[in-house]
């Protein structure tokens, strides 16, 4: 009895045809996935002007199945630019004045800008607003112990900042915060205003525990 035969050489491989139904099938799902994820990113992604001028097709394609609750940045990405200002009451061997504003913010950034290592004492100010804003109603008042806190923080740090620019005893000081808006690129239609709005804050008595070490009495 003879011994059976043992197949040699490759196995088959797909027919041309076969092969073309595969790639067809390949590219139509790659451009499928790609188009998906594009769309949800235009539709997740900041207002731009892909997505404002397909916005009816790219909701339409979203909705009901697909709509998302969640932003690519969260927060949106900062729209305004903040600084806050400040100022003293000082009283000098001519009476009390006041003095001249003073861009809290503007030391930070001239003491960062070219650092290769600045230090996190820049965020002193824009987390302590923030903090401040959320704390306080529209009179300015503090709605918790944190907001009093925060009052007290606010202080120190603002005559941390401007002590060494005043000549006298500083009494009392007020804080101010400038808003402007950032300018919109040239391809976008709309339109902000170069206007500067201001909030302005009490005076708040200052005390000999009020200066931080670092500061001039």
């Amino acid at each position: 009895m003879e011994p059976e035969s043992q197949p040699t050489g490759e196995p088959a491989g797909l027919s041309r045809r076969a092969r073309a139904v595969v790639a067809a099938v390949a590219g139509a799902v790659a451009t499928a996935v790609l188009v998906h994820t594009g769309i949800v990113f235009f539709y997740i992604a900041p207002s731009n002007v892909v997505s404002e001028k397909y916005a009816t097709e790219i909701y339409d394609y979203m909705a009901p199945e697909l709509l998302q609750n969640w932003a690519l940045f969260a927060p949106e990405p900062l729209h305004v630019n903040r600084s806050l200002h400040a100022r003293a009451r000082v009283k000098t061997d001519e009476g009390t004045v006041n003095s001249e504003w003073i861009d809290l913010t503007a030391i930070d950034v001239a003491g960062t800008r070219g650092n290769l290592l600045p230090s996190h004492t820049r965020n002193q100010l824009r987390k302590g607003w923030r903090t401040f804003t959320n704390t306080h109603n529209a009179d300015h008042e503090a709605t918790s112990m944190t907001g009093l806190i925060i009052e007290s923080y606010l202080k120190r740090v603002a005559l941390m900042r401007m002590s060494h620019h005043i000549d006298g005893e500083i009494t009392e000081v007020q804080l101010r915060s400038a808003t402007s808006y950032v300018p919109e690129p040239a391809w976008s239609d709309r339109s902000t205003t170069d206007d500067v709005s201001y909030t302005v804050l009490p005076w708040w008595p200052v005390s000999e525990h009020d200066f931080p070490e670092g500061s001039r009495r």
